[in-house]
């Protein structure tokens, strides 16, 4: 599942699991990494897409809580070593 499609069943549905957001995330951040994209930008094309797909939705605090936890784990992904 792609993160755009991830976020868009987390804004429609009323819960969600976490792992399986988290694990999207992870995918995301990998793929943009190995295209050679930077930290920041990754973390940029994330919050650009949760404010995309989140506008097709009512606001609520839960946007907030939820882009500061995909900042959160894209940066820790990103930095993560390689085992």
């Amino acid at each position: 599942m792609n993160l755009a499609t991830a976020l868009a069943t987390v804004f429609s549905a009323g819960v969600y699991t976490k792992e399986e957001l988290q694990s999207s995330v992870c995918t995301f951040v990998a793929e943009m990494k190995d295209g050679g994209e930077t930290g920041e930008t990754v973390v940029r094309e994330a919050q650009r897409l949760v404010n995309e797909v989140g506008a097709r939705f009512p606001s609520s605090e839960r946007t907030k809580v939820l882009l500061a936890d995909m900042v959160t784990w894209c940066l820790a992904e990103y930095y993560r070593e390689s085992a």
